[in-house]
């Protein structure tokens, strides 16, 4: 017959814990220690976020232009979505340069999306009233043949604006509008 053990009380297992069932207190004392190993580092309630690559909405907002290069800058922006073929032949830095002096947060970002070619580069606007984003592709992809390239411009009231070559493939079945830049 074989005795019974004590709480607390080694079993002599090589893991050194107690026989027996734990009280709830030992249970609790466990699963804090285990949420705090888990969390290994996370930011407690309350506790300011860390840094993103998106701007904190107060940093969105637009400043007014204090020169007249970040006026014209303003106009020049603001217009691309009635005008969508002045984007033609600039470049993902221009444009981010040309939001940056109107006085909105962008920057450029290259893409690495799985099923794409890998070269297009996001311009990422915040604060536009209009614009979102700008992709910039300089072709050589499904769409286009190398040095055919194109641009798509997402707004957050007309969807997507395409400026595309004659030799853009697919365009048919594209959504938003399609503009073509060679015809």
């Amino acid at each position: 017959m074989s005795r019974s053990k004590k709480p607390g009380e080694s079993d002599g297992s090589p893991h050194g814990r107690p026989h027996g069932s734990l009280g709830a207190r030992d249970v609790g004392a466990g699963h804090a220690s285990a949420s705090g190993e888990v969390q290994g580092g996370r930011p407690q309630r309350g506790s300011t976020p860390p840094k993103t690559s998106r701007p904190a909405p107060d940093e969105q907002r637009p400043a007014e232009p204090l020169t007249e290069e970040g006026t014209a800058a303003r106009a020049y922006v603001d217009q691309i979505a009635t005008h969508p073929l002045s984007v033609k032949g600039k470049s993902a830095q221009e444009l981010a340069d040309q939001f940056t002096a109107a006085g909105y947060t962008s920057y450029p970002e290259q893409t690495f999306k799985a099923g794409t070619s890998g070269k297009a580069v996001q311009v990422r606007v915040f604060g536009h009233p209009m614009i979102t984003n700008i992709e910039v592709h300089p072709g050589g992809g499904r769409h286009t043949p190398e040095g055919s390239p194109y641009w798509r411009i997402s707004t957050n009231v007309n969807g997507k604006i395409w400026v595309v070559p004659r030799d853009f493939r697919g365009s048919g079945r594209l959504a938003g509008q399609v503009v073509r830049y060679d015809e």
